[in-house]
């Protein structure tokens, strides 16, 4: 058989593999003449397929694992991953900030232990959240209030080892996949606890000596984590027969985020020598960033990207991987850039623009978390500024003609069918850092909602959410990152330099290049002109116009509009009266929609209008 060339036994497919042997065995004189579907050999062939099947499914499947790009099993990643120093993210805690409020039968010092409990809800049931450290509070007062006070979702758990250097390659497994990784404390206890040493996490072996009290963290098998003690060269080696103590919170995960109430279940009169009572909870930030453990998907696109950094934060990259591979599960997307590129300059500084998983702005204390992890890589990092994302929400007023012919939906499931696609553009292909809205994508996009649809005109208009305190003046200054449109001319009293647009926003102009909703304006006088909106009046000023008697008129400048630049600046903006928001929408030059820097460009559906019409023949 191995003579014969024209076999093939690397198919995965067993009919092609019986058939080759088919063919092998009836160029052969003893067997030309066999029956193979209805003689016996039929049966022997069978065999001979299924184990040639076997052998080249299995070593397809082995040389699969041995590779990061085409391995399928989390264990196989994780081991490649290893080669490159990269460590996947673990399940993550989701934190909530609160302020508590407490009373005493006495004034003095109290302490909230590290591990009190508290209860929270959502959707997903009910969860437990704890305290990370031991606190300590004085007052004066039998009333003590609690500020700042950060909760983690979880559990505490403790695995415990005594090391035995008899036993070969001896690990020490955190038990439960489910750990935060950022809650792993290890005690080492020797000498039969006379010596209690706290060992610190490293993530490098700069700086270490023999005497360095340090573990490292790896990831083993089975989705578990592994601690590493060092070798007596790059950090110390604990004494045999000490005790191994790691203490971890386990969570559940992403779960847990969105819960805005919460109430204290242990009774911290149980550990303090006072009753205790609690008041209330005032929950300044409700719980978010939790996270899953990091998938296969993930692990392959950032292991060579973290490798990359080489442990320092040098490129824009460096920055972005560092980030991405501590906080992956609190952060969704981050871009960094140099200081060089935004107005006014600020050479020597390296911006980082941080989008969370769970809402539109990262809380404060996680943009500490991050600036105080870059310390280690970076050389000056004072240098560096975390920044907030600016949102650019695009409405869309878009008209579609259909075939009735050619479909038995009603309109309003049309509408439903082109507002599922337009949320699918904005999910798939915007909401992240340099997506730009392509106009011809979005306009195929509605089209193909319904294969009766035969045109759609569509326009954009990129929106600015506006919630000014009322009665109080407010100033605004919008960089757009797109040229604004300009049409030219000025009209200083009627209609802002076009005729007025009426759609289902009320104020929206057809050509305008910034208009906004009627609101209530009050004057530096006091005097309140109700349905009052802003607008440029085409000359670079923009102005308060108010409908007084069905007529249009300018009352006030506020402020100007860079249509080249795409800045608007608005000055002293004083209202009484609202609703939501003041949308203020603005105008491209170019059909698409661009993206940079701090800027994320999505689509609200609140902020799309759909007209649906019949094709006229």
């Amino acid at each position: 058989m191995a003579a014969n060339s024209s076999v093939v036994l690397t198919s995965l497919d067993f009919d092609t593999l019986k058939q080759e042997f088919k063919t092998f065995l009836s160029t052969q004189s003893v067997f030309k003449d066999y029956d193979y579907n209805g003689s016996n050999i039929n049966v022997l062939l069978d065999v001979m397929a299924y184990n040639s099947y076997l052998n080249s499914f299995y070593l397809n499947m082995v040389a699969s694992e041995m590779f990061m790009d085409s391995a399928q099993k989390y264990d196989s990643v994780v081991s490649h991953a290893k080669e490159l120093n990269y460590t996947p993210r673990s399940t993550r805690s989701s934190v909530a900030e609160v302020t508590l409020t407490l009373t005493a039968d006495s004034s003095g010092q109290i302490q909230i232990p590290k591990g009190t409990r508290f209860s929270g809800s959502n959707s997903n049931g009910i969860f437990s959240f704890i305290t990370n450290e031991l606190s300590s509070h004085i007052s004066v007062s039998n009333t003590y209030t609690v500020s700042n006070l950060m909760i983690y979702e979880g559990k505490y758990f403790t695995d415990s080892y005594v090391v035995n250097y008899a036993i070969e390659s001896q690990k020490y497994l955190i038990t439960n996949k489910n750990v935060d990784v950022d809650s792993i404390e290890v005690t080492v206890y020797e000498n039969n606890g006379a010596n209690t040493t706290v060992f610190s996490r490293a993530q490098t072996l700069y700086g270490l000596s023999d005497t360095s009290s340090v573990y490292f963290l790896q990831a083993a098998q089975n989705n578990l984590y592994e601690i590493v003690f060092g070798d007596g060269l790059f950090g110390r080696i604990p004494l045999n027969g000490a005790t191994v103590s790691i203490n971890y919170r386990v969570s559940s995960g992403i779960i847990t985020d969105g819960i805005t109430s919460f109430t204290l279940i242990d009774d911290l009169s149980n550990s303090n020598p006072k009753t205790i009572r609690q008041n209330s909870i005032v929950v300044n930030s409700s719980s978010a960033g939790g996270a899953n453990q990091e998938s296969i998907d993930s692990i392959k696109f950032s292991a060579p990207r973290y490798f990359a950094t080489q442990q320092r934060a040098v490129a824009t990259d460096d920055y972005a991987s560092l980030v991405l591979n501590n906080f992956g599960g609190v952060i969704s997307d981050i871009n960094v850039y140099g200081g060089e590129t935004v107005e006014p300059k600020k050479y020597g500084r390296v911006i980082i623009v941080v989008k969370p998983a769970n809402g539109i702005i990262a809380p404060d204390y996680v943009k500490n978390q991050i600036s105080n992890y870059l310390r280690d890589f970076i050389a000056l990092p004072n240098r560096v500024e975390i920044v907030d994302p600016d949102y650019l929400y695009v409405s869309v007023i878009t008209y579609v003609q259909y075939d009735p012919k050619q479909t038995t939906k009603t309109i309003s499931e049309i509408q439903a069918a082109v507002l599922n696609s337009i949320t699918n553009y904005s999910l798939n292909s915007l909401e992240y850092f340099g997506n730009d809205l392509r106009f011809s994508r979005l306009s195929t996009d509605i089209d193909n909602s319904d294969t009766s649809i035969t045109s759609n005109q569509t326009d954009l208009r990129v929106v600015k959410k506006l919630s000014p305190k009322l009665n109080y003046a407010t100033s605004y200054k919008f960089d757009m990152n797109n040229v604004i449109y300009y049409e030219g001319g000025t009209l200083d009293t009627g209609i802002p330099h076009t005729e007025l647009y009426i759609t289902s926003f009320d104020t929206h102009v057809e050509h305008a290049s910034v208009i906004s909703d009627k609101f209530t304006w009050v004057s530096s006088d006091g005097t309140e002109y109700p349905l009052s909106y802003i607008a440029d009046d085409g000359a670079g000023n923009i102005k308060i116009y108010s409908t007084v008697q069905l007529n249009i008129q300018a009352i006030a400048n506020i402020g100007t509009v860079d249509y080249t630049n795409g800045v608007i600046q608005i000055n002293s903006l004083i209202t009484s009266s609202y609703s939501n928001y003041i949308n203020l929408y603005v105008k491209t030059r170019d059909s698409d929609i661009y993206a940079k820097n701090d800027k994320i460009i999505l689509i609200d559906p609140t902020d799309v209008s759909i007209i649906v019409t019949e094709t006229k023949r």
